[in-house]
């Protein structure tokens, strides 16, 4: 089989380095032939005796994705903002290889920090068809899941735990092993006052500790400038140095390769390091550590080997002398504790590469997210939908794309929608399962019903996903939500569409406690009547088939063009649920107020509401019945079976659409073979019509839809 390796930027990073050499060692001891992509193709070659294919080669690297069976991002600490808000470039191989159809896994990387919208967007794009994502831990494991990632999720290992050492002596005196960097401090005004504090913090603790162990101070660098690597640690590395009271050596060599690094890491008595990846050349020789945290990574290392709490955040070192003493006081208690843990890890490494393997081969994992269960009533089934299906990605991405920073989710679960939208928002939720309660800064989630619910605070989005179904009064709360949005907020709001064909075609799937009764040119008309002005109508799954679970929404053939490029009359037949784009504005006359017109006498009032509903809303089956009815009060029978015809086409199960036509003896004929199937499922020639012509159209999946209907006991498909 053949692997192409991506996103492994430059071997002068030695933990880059290493983690290539993990991979390339045990992927090749599994039979795999190896190809590699790097922006510093030369020193990648020369520290792996591996020919490398330059990233910036768009016609090489596109052969290279073209001829695998399996593109991997092996990048250690790649997928996040703190450098750059948009990641679309470092995604670059991914997005191809899903366009060229080639699976494709993230393979031992940390992921995250993602704080803003745009690079949340574009890393779930990716990771949402990858085959495999392998983290490296529980951290970027919840990150993965907070975006909304369906693809399969692997808590695994950095791949360095594995790999090629060159073993280096020992000397007299303990020795104390440091690497120090350079840092940009993001979010800190004056980052260089910070870094001058981490120096001196580290050139502080290094000097105590050789007081009082009598030993010895070996700065490494796991970067360096060779072969023109942007960052070199050794400049950091002389500035402490040259802090330092004690005398303390700088080891100088810019092409030192990373297995005599890794060696010479091993071979100290105690380590203290800020680049990860020191700290793991350190531990997984037995080392004890302690670490300096610019990144999630380091702390999550440091777990993984029975160092718990063992590291300060670079931003500040207060402690870290104490924290270094005390390390060493306990280095006999802690060594036999990081061996048993590094034997564990490797142990991984060797499942993940197992399993990347058998991705390779064709294998398919499992997708989907774990379901809570044990719980009684809501406080149990709520955490049934902790899972970031297709619905619930589209309002996300509504929000982040047009929406402020303060976000009310009315009905919201677990709170997955706050999890995915990220840091940068304040997120308040309301939910009926007391389970789920939550305060946390910028994440609030509080118990109670939406019909009961209240606020005085003012948010600038609104959101109501899989929710309205369960409220009593729609009316209402859709009032409360306009006065709940800043003016021109943003208001998301979905709804189960009744009108669907399915439902006429007999399915009955429904919620026991759903209250749901309304339609959705119901739901539309309330909108704007409530002062909620819906901008666009989107969809999430477009079909004949009953709609699916939360877990399962899969596109279908109608949107293989784009569900949008459906008509308003189509999505009302097809689509399963709604989701309506909506800015708060002045309410306007809608349902309510003709009825209010009608019961009071004013006919022509009644009338004149009814018109500008039908023009602003001519798809909407409810308002041509409601001008049904209102020319019929006024005498004129031939507008009014006019307009009950038209609300009839719209949603002939619509209950007052026949009784009208009823009513004013009109007799409906049509050569619609949907509307015939809607209207007589029992009738088989006319559901092999319809079959028929789906197939001619192309679309599969509608055909068979229909087809699985059945009649009579047997499918259309069957007879």
């Amino acid at each position: 089989m053949r692997i192409l390796i991506t996103d492994s930027f430059c071997s002068s990073n030695r933990g880059d380095a290493a983690i290539l050499d993990g991979m390339v060692t045990g992927l090749r001891a599994r039979g795999a032939s190896i190809e590699v992509v790097s922006h510093f193709p030369v020193v990648t070659t020369r520290f792996h005796d591996i020919e490398a294919i330059d990233d910036r080669d768009a016609c090489a690297v596109a052969l290279a994705v073209s001829r695998a069976d399996l593109v991997v991002s092996c990048g250690g600490s790649f997928l996040h903002d703190l450098y750059a808000p948009n990641l679309n470039a470092r995604l670059a191989t991914l997005h191809l290889a899903r366009r060229l159809g080639k699976p494709y896994a993230i393979f031992g990387q940390s992921v995250g920090p993602l704080v803003q919208p745009l690079s949340r967007q574009a890393v779930r794009e990716v990771l949402d068809g990858a085959a495999l994502v392998c983290v490296r831990d529980a951290a970027s494991a919840r990150v993965v899941a907070d975006l909304g990632v369906s693809a399969p999720i692997r808590v695994g290992v950095d791949a360095a735990v594995t790999g090629r050492v060159r073993e280096a002596a020992g000397g007299n005196r303990p020795l104390l092993g440091v690497t120090v960097r350079g840092w940009h401090f993001p979010g800190k005004r004056e980052p260089s006052a910070f870094q001058e504090r981490y120096e001196a913090a580290v050139a502080e603790a290094a000097d105590r500790w050789v007081r009082a162990t009598g030993g010895q101070v070996r700065f490494f660098s796991n970067c360096t400038s060779y072969g023109g690597y942007r960052q070199d640690d050794r400049v950091a590395a002389r500035r402490v140095a040259s802090r330092m009271h004690a005398d303390a050596e700088v080891v100088e060599a810019v092409d030192l390769d990373f297995a005599t690094l890794r060696g010479e890491c091993g071979a100290c008595d105690l380590f203290l390091g800020t680049r990860m990846h020191s700290l793991v050349f350190a531990t997984t020789a037995g080392v004890p550590a302690v670490g300096i945290a610019y990144e999630e990574k380091t702390w999550g290392w440091l777990a993984q080997v029975g160092l718990e709490g063992r590291a300060v955040p670079i931003e500040d070192c207060t402690g870290l002398d104490e924290l270094l003493l005390r390390t060493w006081a306990e280095r006999d208690e802690l060594k036999p504790v990081i061996a048993a843990r590094v034997e564990q890890l490797r142990t991984t490494a060797e499942a993940d590469l197992d399993l990347l393997v058998s991705v390779a081969a064709g294998e398919r994992l499992p997708r989907g997210a774990a379901v809570r269960r044990g719980d009684p009533g809501w406080n149990g089934e709520t955490w049934r939908f902790d899972v970031a299906h297709r619905r619930l990605r589209l309002v996300a991405d509504i929000v982040m794309n047009e929406g402020g920073e303060r976000v009310l989710d009315l009905g919201c679960s677990t709170g997955k929608l706050g999890r995915m939208l990220g840091p940068v928002y304040h997120y308040q939720g309301v939910d009926v399962a007391p389970s789920v309660a939550v305060d946390e800064p910028r994440f609030q989630i509080t118990t109670g019903t939406l019909d009961a619910w209240t606020t005085r605070q003012k948010f600038d989005v609104v959101t109501a996903s899989g929710s309205l179904e369960y409220v009593d009064d729609l009316e209402s709360l859709l009032t409360r939500i306009r006065a709940a949005l800043n003016p021109g907020g943003l208001a998301v709001l979905t709804l189960f569409n009744l009108a669907h064909f399915s439902r006429a075609m007999g399915s009955t799937h429904r919620h026991p406690d759903w209250t749901l009764r309304a339609r959705p040119d119901d739901f539309l008309l309330a909108l704007h009547e409530a002062g909620l002005a819906p901008q666009r109508i989107l969809p999430t799954t477009v079909g004949y088939g009953p709609a699916p679970a939360v877990a399962d929404e899969r596109p279908t053939d109608f949107e293989s063009d784009g569900p949008r490029s459906l008509p308003p009359e189509r999505l009302l037949r097809l689509a399963h649920h709604w989701v309506v784009v909506c800015r708060a504005g002045e309410p306007r006359p809608g349902p309510q107020a003709l009825a209010a017109a009608f019961h009071r006498g004013d006919h022509t009032g009644a009338l004149r509401i009814a018109v500008e509903l039908v023009k602003t809303w001519p798809w909407a089956a409810r308002a041509w019945s409601d001008l049904a009815v209102t020319w019929n009060a006024v005498g004129r029978n031939d507008r009014a079976a006019d307009a009950a015809l038209r609300a009839w086409r719209l949603d002939p199960h619509r209950p007052e659409a026949l009784e009208n036509l009823d009513a004013m003896g009109v007799v409906p004929q049509t050569d619609d073979l949907e509307l015939a199937a809607m209207l007589d499922p029992e009738d088989a020639e006319v559901r092999r019509a319809l079959v028929a012509e789906l197939v001619s159209r192309g679309q599969l999946h509608a055909a068979a839809a229909v087809s699985r209907y059945k009649v009579d006991g047997a499918s259309i498909a069957a007879k």
